[in-house]
């Protein structure tokens, strides 16, 4: 028998006050790793997308950069500056870190719960945070593309915009975002349990 399988069934042949059995901390194990697959996917369609934003939006400051003034300026950089800045946010989540539960259970555990903890403030605070400054960076752009106009197509374009936003928040919240928290609490809990077995 190598080193490994000792050391592994040399963890999970720890007495515990709950029986964790070595399918039970396996299942575990599978829910954090099919959790982090399934946010690697949507952060890089996310990113892919942010990508595509960036071109398009660079492309509108570009070609229409003389015809506007400074507001024009600033809400194409703010857009920028938001978008960057959810990425890093966004991605500082994912647990690049891959360690093995079997060689470091107390530094694995602590390591995942510390990620999950990252996504749940992501979702519930970060988010909220974006979506503003992205609905206030995207009503500077549209006073400022819309000002020939007449005041009712501003507001318009306001509303239609601000309708838009707040859609996806609430859409987000009441449903994407409460299956995502409530499968982040369950694999935190389910860490917790094992973690306080094993301290």
């Amino acid at each position: 028998m190598n080193s490994f399988e000792e050391m592994q069934n040399s963890w999970l042949s720890q007495p515990l006050d709950k029986e964790f059995t070595p399918s039970a901390v396996l299942s575990i194990q599978s829910k954090w790793h099919n959790h982090q697959r399934k946010f690697l996917i949507s952060s890089l369609c996310m990113s892919i997308g942010f990508l595509a934003t960036f071109i398009v939006t660079g492309w509108i400051y570009f070609e229409f950069r003389q015809e506007y003034r400074w507001p024009f300026e600033i809400s194409i950089a703010a857009i920028y500056v938001i978008l960057i800045t959810f990425l890093i946010v966004t991605w500082r989540s994912y647990g690049f870190k891959k360690e093995r539960m079997e060689v470091s259970s107390v530094d694995y555990i602590t390591y995942q719960l510390k990620k999950l903890q990252w996504q749940r403030k992501t979702l519930t605070k970060y988010v909220w945070i974006y979506m503003i400054l992205l609905w206030l960076a995207l009503s500077l752009y549209i006073i400022e593309i819309t000002k020939r106009g007449t005041l009712l197509f501003t507001l318009t374009a306001l509303g239609v915009t601000t309708a838009y936003i707040a859609g996806i928040m609430l859409w987000s919240k009441f449903y994407k975002q409460k299956k995502q928290i409530q499968t982040i609490d369950d694999i935190s809990d389910d860490l917790k349990e094992v973690l306080k077995e094993i301290e």
